[in-house]
């Protein structure tokens, strides 16, 4: 009997008139936090140290501005392209116009994904209402800045996860914005699956928006961020290399949980999370489940089954085995045709050329990868 999870190529959708569409593009402000003014009150702005008080200028490269500002783990080359800097000489992906010319039309790249490149550590934030304020004032400085600059742009919705009401209050309000196609979660030390965030699935599930994770620069080093197994790393590799072990958390408390069970709508994007750890999850949970299925009766289907359906993983950084069949078994096993979608972190230094990462997926599912998963993932708002 034929496995039931098998989508195959001959029953996939139409072509969409997207050719390709690039899930993880990040947006950098030019000065910093200062760019928000506009979009705060002037208590707000005093509560955030962001009023006319202090001089926050900024010129030129200025990635270390991050929230909460990451200092321990530092790549000594940084973190973003030079050439991707802006001919007014401002930080690398700070110019909407300038993005536009070198990676959508250098690329062909039919729709931008804009995942905020500041606020990516927003959940490490202790003060809740903090964390709202930056959100929702970062919000409406994307759909201002970077949607009004180019109808190719998209974007998610940031939310501060300490207060999931809030951050469902939020979703609601930016979401009467159909270019924002999805929900920006920034980890905490709090498990995925926990029912903490039942409110802010609830708001996602009910306007049919995925909802995205991506890495926040600072696991393992502050304690209200996601903590990494084995204590803090020493060296900027291998924190950068222990990254996944995140996102393999959060899957498997997302299924444990029952989280799709109870949100059957629900899509969840791990960005940036790798691919090499997808199939030993999905055997060590459906293994595991069969026989301690009495502890979570919820879970009603196999856990793969789960991962299949509701979780989506982007190309970037995409496994470069020396010999490409492995590559290929890989995407097979992890129903790529299903759940990979295109990304090219830029303008971040470990950016992959559309025309390299495509090039080195089996041949089949090159179009899925490219745009067809995307739109299926973020629907009409794309």
């Amino acid at each position: 009997m034929a496995d039931p999870r098998d989508q195959t190529l001959a029953e996939a959708s139409a072509p969409s008139r997207y050719r390709l569409v690039d899930c993880d593009v990040h947006p950098i402000t030019k000065r910093g936090l200062a760019e928000l003014r506009p979009f705060l009150s002037q208590a707000e702005q005093r509560r955030l140290g962001l009023d006319e008080r202090r001089n926050l200028t900024t010129i030129g490269h200025r990635e270390a501005v991050s929230i909460p500002r990451n200092m321990l783990y530092v790549n000594q080359a940084g973190v973003l392209r030079d050439d991707a800097r802006a001919p007014d000489g401002s930080a690398p992906g700070a110019d909407p116009a300038f993005t536009a010319r070198q990676l959508l039309d250098g690329n062909g790249i039919d729709r931008a994904v804009l995942i905020g490149g500041e606020v990516l550590g927003l959940g490490a934030m202790p003060d809740p209402d903090a964390a709202a304020m930056i959100a929702s004032a970062y919000n409406r400085w994307l759909a201002t800045t970077w949607f009004d600059a180019d109808d190719r742009y998209r974007g998610y919705i940031v939310v501060g996860a300490r207060d999931p009401l809030l951050a469902a209050r939020e979703i609601r309000r930016a979401a009467e914005d159909r270019r924002f196609v999805g929900v920006l979660l920034p980890l905490t030390d709090t498990l995925m699956g926990l029912r903490h965030y039942y409110p802010i699935y609830e708001a996602a599930n009910e306007l049919g928006l995925p909802v995205a994770v991506h890495p926040n620069s600072g696991e393992g080093i502050f304690r209200t961020s996601p903590p990494m197994a084995g204590g803090t790393p020493t060296y900027y590799v291998e924190w950068h290399s222990g990254l996944s072990q995140v996102f393999q958390a959060n899957v498997i408390s997302l299924v444990c949980h029952g989280v799709f069970e109870r949100f059957p709508n629900l899509k969840v994007i791990v960005t940036e999370g790798g691919l090499g750890w997808i199939p030993d999850v999905m055997w060590r949970l459906d293994k595991n489940v069969r026989g301690l299925r009495d502890e979570v009766p919820w879970v009603r289907r196999l856990p793969s089954e789960y991962i299949l359906d509701h979780v989506r993983f982007t190309t970037q950084p995409l496994p470069e085995p020396k010999r490409r069949h492995h590559l290929h078994v890989l995407c097979e096993i992890a129903h790529a045709e299903r759940t990979l979608m295109f990304s090219s972190d830029y303008p971040h230094w470990d950016f992959d050329d559309p025309r390299h990462a495509l090039g080195t997926l089996p041949a089949a599912i090159r179009q899925r990868v490219s745009s067809e998963n995307a739109v299926e993932t973020y629907g009409d708002r794309l």
